[in-house]
């Protein structure tokens, strides 16, 4: 081999090697990306929050019991909550708690209630701790694989321990009242309705993939006794950038469209609440 032979295969070696690393740089920024975007975070951005805002092809409707309750009680509610349970639990992330104010007012309704409540997606337990704090008398059915979602390491969210925390911080209030189903939501719920399992509260906050939001979504509306109340998560317009089939809001709208003259829309503020009607 003569030496411009040589010269020529090492560059052309040199730039494969640099052709892979950017090759994994590009992946590896394109997961980062894809992580933020599921993450809470990108759903809280103000862009989103501003159009929440209830659509004109809606009606909002309330009873006169679920009226938004003043704000000084809900703050009141939700500073009792942190410094009862929160400040006690190992809790990394608080995505829950700016929730409660807009919870409080269907939460009140099932007050005294032997309420039987199914959440999809539990991660560290806040949101069931609350409604175990909350409802003395409710169980609740917490359904999560506790391997986290998708890109959280990217992120530094660590998953290795998850189930063994959600179980520390349900044991605060009261495990006893707590039913936990390890697996996929599209295992376990139909083993639910085989039983006739009926749901007076569900709360969606699982995969945020649509095809699998439009599964969890039509179980858990079977699931769901009439009155009940169905809290969706990560509900928020579709960026003409983003994928709409990795996110839930098109699988949702789906579902309501089905469902069109047996449900009410109780508030979509900051999540979408939704009355079962029929």
């Amino acid at each position: 081999m003569t030496p411009e032979n040589r010269d020529s295969e090492s560059a052309a070696t040199i730039a494969w090697n640099e052709n892979q690393r950017l090759n994994r740089e590009v992946k590896e920024l394109r997961a980062r990306v894809a992580a933020f975007e599921s993450s809470r975070w990108w759903r809280l951005h103000p862009r989103f929050l501003f159009a929440r805002k209830p659509k004109s092809d809606r009606v909002v409707t309330a009873r006169a019991s679920e009226q938004r309750p003043p704000a000084e009680a809900a703050d009141e509610i939700t500073a009792r909550f942190r410094a009862e349970v929160v400040t006690r639990g190992t809790f990394g992330h608080d995505w829950f708690t700016h929730h409660i104010s807009y919870w409080e007012p269907v939460v009140r309704d099932l007050a005294g209630r032997r309420a039987n409540i199914l959440e999809l997606g539990s991660f560290e337990g806040l949101s069931a701790c609350f409604l175990l704090w909350r409802l003395p008398d409710a169980r609740v059915t917490c359904v999560d694989t506790f391997a986290g979602l998708p890109g959280y390491h990217a992120y530094g969210i660590e998953t290795s321990e998850l189930e063994q925390t959600f179980d520390r911080n349900v044991a605060l209030v009261d495990s006893s009242r707590v039913r936990k189903l390890t697996g996929e939501t599209r295992s376990i719920l139909p083993t639910l309705l085989d039983t006739e399992e009926q749901f007076d509260l569900i709360y969606v906050d699982a995969s945020h993939r649509a095809l699998d939001v439009l599964a969890d979504t039509a179980l858990a509306w079977q699931l769901l006794a009439v009155a009940g109340i169905v809290i969706f998560d990560d509900y928020a317009p579709v960026a003409p950038d983003e994928d709409p089939l990795e996110h839930p809001t098109p699988a949702i709208d789906a579902l309501l469209a089905v469902v069109a003259d047996r449900h009410e829309i109780v508030d979509d503020r900051r999540q979408l609440i939704v009355r079962k009607t029929g």
